[in-house]
Parts: structure tokens; C-alpha cells; sequence
């Protein structure tokens, strides 16, 4: 694919296809303007490449290059953190479709503790209702909590036997639950089909109904004229002294390239974020593009999701829908009540044998041989209820570079992650009432995991050059042709999945780039 962008200037690259990047490419395409949109993985197909099995799909469009992780927690990285191919993260997540809260984005103001978001919730919200009716979003004609507004575009997804159980246990406790809003059509739209309860959305749709970008986004983009660039990994960017940035160094399958752009935007998620701005020092910038105040790397953040094993009499089944299909925010935001702030969403969650089998060893017990094998055989009498936990902004959880470098000479990342207090309280009363709900659904042995899930930060924004890396419109401090949008923007976690904020996001800066128009942003 070198000889998409060999010799070719561009009116914007974006590095990253991902939930932002494809949403980007797509809006500013479809607005007239000339893009380049680089991806370090493939450009797979649903119908060829995607397959209804665990272990087959391993690696399919995970980024698994080593990365040194320290801190007391265990962070999970690679598989199903970070994705790589045309779609990103997209091509296995949840497609769980929440809103951030306002008191997400006013964390600080509210409590006294993390950061607030440079740009009132109002603005976010035409955005959320936008990226809605663009996806088609499926869910309940009313949500009991939280910010959202009313009917969704098409119905809630069925329940199956888990949730009926876990939902039972909700109400025993008097918490209320819904249908979970999810990305995943109950209806056709756009020549893709519903969705048929395969169940494995988070190894990739082969049927389509889940709206990665890959089927949504994507060739819209390309429809509009956009070039995509598959296997392109993106190595430095290059500036003049006066910040600008004039071009990026990248590798396209095996081929060293150049891409020039009058503007570029880095959407390659979190920690890879971190790592090519650092990697990009150099002249007048010796730490680092963006890192004039040392902020580049610094705030990273995971929810607490820490996955419940309730093995039941029963034969359970829990695979027999879209994994998070039963929802309850009953516990979240901060509650006066507490000893911490903010909070978390329930969920039903979930696990196929291997990767049940991996969190379940790594469950309170520790277990191993005959106990496992004698919990694995009663696989399918097991639910899952799973959690995410709101993670306060800490500076010094972040990205370096190490000492180690890649095959393409690139330092590899080095990251330091430690929950605080604040998160060890929460995920103290999180085991408490997961104990509860599950006894109270009947429940015959529960097993408590810990673990953690969906990175943000590292490119904070902020009204501040000083203590952030991108303003309220996302652009670099330093760099007046430089953005950056994904999910390292954020300032705080929430207690929901992030993907449709990293969508609004998106929309939110393509609209503001649009009205700029191209060369003038």
C-alpha cells in the first residue's frame, strides 16, 4: 500500500484507525478534505478472517508487542486492551454504548480530587446524540439513571437465562437494572444484518450487527475518497523549530515512507500515543513533540473491572447473547454514604473456556489442577457479573520509554500503574455487594477476580499548557497543527465504557476542523 502515499501530500493524516481515527477520517472526507489514515495492523474481512472460535481468533488484531509494566497492579495490556487493524479497539470490544455523566467531567469541582474536563458537558451532549442515530444504537425506551435523554434508535437486545438470574439478585437487593445500550443492530441498517446471539462480539461480529468501524465508519470513509493505510507503523513525527509539525516517519509493510499533511491528528490510543511523542525528540523539541511541560505519559487511568464467577445448580449458559446485555448504574457516581468518590456500572459479562478458565486460576483462590479442571467441566453452570470502576487521574501512573527497543528501533514502552486508596475502598465495597446480589441470585459457590480494564490518559487535556498536553479543542500545546483524540485525552474514567465519548470526541473535533476548513485549522 506504500504507493498510496509515496510522493502525496494530504490535507490531514490521522495515525490510528481506530474508534476516533475512523470517525475522523470519515467526517472529514465526507467534508471534502484529502486523508491519509495510517494503521499499524491489517485490513481484515469479516466474512474470511473472522471466525466463531476463542483460540483461532488469538492475535487476529490484538497489540501484543512487549511493553515493561511496573507497579503493584497487575495491568493487563495487549489482548483486548489495545487493538491493531483497520476498525482498532473497535474490532473486539463489548460495543457497551454509554454516556459519560456530568459529574464524570466535574470530578474535581465536585470532590476535590483528580481533574475536571476542559469543556462543559453541554457541549458533549448534541455529540452523544449525533454518533446514537448515526450507529443505531440498541437499548431501553428509558435508562433509570444518568444523563440519557430517552428512547434509543432501535430496541433493547433479548435477555437469556444469566441475566434473568442476575437480575433477580439485583431486585432482591432493591438496585434496579435495564437492558444495556449496546452498538449491535436488533434491527437491519445499512445493508448489515441483526444480530443473531452468536455471542462472540469480543473476538469479532462475522455477521456484521456489531458496529465496529470496520463496517460503519470505515467505508464511509473510503466511500468519500479517504486512503486508508494498513500495515503502516508510525515511528517519529517530524517538526520545524516553530513547532510544526511537517511530517511522519513510518514503516509500510517493510517499506520506510514519509507522509506529509498540513495537519495530523494522533489517534493511536493510549500508551502507543505516549510512545511516539516521546520518541519524537528532537531539535527544538529534546523531550518530546507536545511534552514542553512533561505531561506527555503522565494520568494514565484503567477501570476497576474486576469479573464475579457465580456457579449455579443449573445449567446457565451465558454465552447465548451479546456479553454485557444486563445493566445497572445503581451504584454509580459519588454517594455521601462513602469513604470514596465517584463509582461503578454492573455488568453481565461473558468468558469463553480459555479466557474463563485464565481469570478463574487467577481468582482469590489461586486455584489450580484438580480444583480448576473440576470447575472448568461445570463451565456452563457459571455466570459472570463484572464491574467498571471509575480510576481518579494520579501523574504518576504513566508511560515511558525504556531502555529496549523494537524491531523497528522504536524504545519500547515502559508503564507505571498502582491504583490508590481511593480505587481500593471502591473495589473493597464492589466485593462486598457482588457477594450479595450473586448469593441472593441463587448463587451455590462465588469466586471474587480482580482485575482491570480500558486505558485512558497519557495526552490529558486541559486549559493549561503547564499541566496538560492538548486544549479543549484537542490541538497540542506547542504545535498549532498537531491534535490529538482518543481516549489518552481524558481527564477522569468515569464508571462506564469509554467508546462512545472517544466517538463524540471525534465528531466533536471533526465538526471543528470542518468549519475551520482544510489548512486554516
Amino acid at each position: 500500500m506504500a504507493e498510496n502515499v509515496a510522493g502525496k501530500h494530504f490535507d490531514v493524516c490521522i495515525v490510528g484507525c481506530g474508534a476516533a481515527g475512523s470517525v475522523l477520517a470519515c467526517k472529514l472526507a465526507e467534508t471534502g478534505w484529502s486523508v491519509a489514515a495510517l494503521e499499524a495492523g491489517d485490513w481484515l474481512k469479516t466474512d474470511k478472517d473472522f471466525r466463531q472460535d476463542e483460540l483461532s481468533m488469538l492475535g487476529k488484531f490484538d497489540w501484543d508487542d512487549r511493553r515493561w509494566v511496573a507497579g503493584n497492579e497487575e495491568l493487563r495490556l495487549g489482548h483486548v486492551r489495545d487493538g491493531r487493524g483497520v476498525g482498532g479497539g473497535t474490532l473486539h470490544y463489548g460495543a457497551v454504548a454509554l454516556r459519560f455523566w456530568q459529574e464524570d467531567f466535574e470530578r474535581f469541582s465536585r470532590d476535590g480530587v483528580g481533574r475536571d474536563w476542559p469543556i462543559p458537558y453541554a457541549e458533549m451532549v448534541p455529540c452523544y446524540d449525533q454518533v446514537e442515530r448515526e450507529m443505531r444504537l440498541a437499548g431501553p425506551l428509558s435508562m433509570p439513571w444518568g444523563p440519557h435523554p430517552g428512547k434509543y434508535p432501535q430496541g433493547p437486545h433479548e435477555m437469556n437465562y444469566r441475566d434473568e438470574k442476575l437480575a433477580g439478585g439485583l431486585e432482591t437487593l432493591g438496585f434496579r437494572w435495564t437492558p444495556t445500550p449496546l452498538a449491535i443492530l436488533t434491527g437491519g441498517h445499512d445493508g448489515r444484518s441483526p444480530c443473531m446471539n452468536y455471542g462472540f462480539c469480543q473476538w469479532g461480529c462475522k455477521s456484521d450487527a456489531k458496529t465496529s468501524m470496520l463496517v460503519s465508519y470505515i467505508p464511509r470513509a473510503v466511500k468519500a475518497g479517504a486512503t486508508i493505510v494498513p500495515n503502516c507503523r508510525a515511528l517519529a513525527f517530524e517538526a520545524a523549530d516553530d513547532g510544526r509539525i511537517t511530517g511522519v516517519a513510518c514503516d509500510i509493510a517493510g517499506v520506510s515512507e514519509r507522509v506529509t499533511a498540513d495537519l495530523f491528528i494522533l489517534s493511536a490510543f493510549c500508551i502507543e500515543n505516549a510512545r511516539l511523542l516521546l520518541n519524537s525528540a528532537g531539535g527544538a523539541f529534546p523531550n518530546g513533540i507536545a511534552n514542553g511541560s512533561g505531561m506527555v505519559g503522565r494520568g494514565i487511568m484503567a477501570h476497576i473491572a474486576n469479573p464475579y464467577f457465580a456457579r449455579f445448580d443449573e445449567l446457565i449458559e451465558m454465552w447465548t447473547t451479546a456479553p454485557g446485555t444486563l445493566l445497572s448504574q445503581e451504584h454509580y457516581g459519588t454517594k455521601e454514604s462513602r469513604d470514596f468518590v465517584g463509582g461503578w456500572s454492573w455488568m453481565t459479562a461473558s468468558l469463553f473456556p480459555a479466557e474463563f478458565g485464565t481469570q478463574l486460576a487467577r481468582s482469590e483462590e489461586g486455584m489450580w489442577g484438580d480444583r480448576l479442571m473440576e470447575l472448568m467441566r461445570d463451565y456452563p453452570n457459571f455466570a459472570v457479573l463484572g464491574t467498571e470502576g471509575e480510576c481518579l487521574y494520579y501523574s504518576e501512573n504513566r508511560v515511558e520509554l525504556s531502555e529496549k527497543s523494537d524491531e523497528f528501533g522504536v524504545p519500547r514502552a515502559r508503564v507505571t500503574f498502582n491504583f490508590g486508596d481511593n480505587e481500593r475502598k471502591m473495589r473493597d465495597e464492589m466485593g462486598n455487594l457482588a457477594r450479595k446480589i450473586l448469593e441472593a441470585a441463587g448463587a451455590k459457590e462465588i469466586f471474587i477476580g480482580s482485575g482491570n480494564d480500558h486505558l485512558m490518559g497519557g495526552c490529558t487535556m486541559g486549559a493549561s499548557a503547564d499541566n496538560s498536553v492538548v486544549d479543549a479543542n484537542l490541538k497540542a500545546y506547542g504545535h498549532e497543527n498537531l491534535y490529538v483524540c482518543d481516549a489518552s485525552v481524558f481527564p477522569s474514567s468515569g464508571g462506564s465504557q469509554p467508546s462512545q465519548t472517544i466517538i463524540a470526541l471525534a465528531s466533536r473535533l471533526a465538526e471543528h476542523l470542518a468549519r475551520k476548513g482544510p489548512a486554516r485549522a
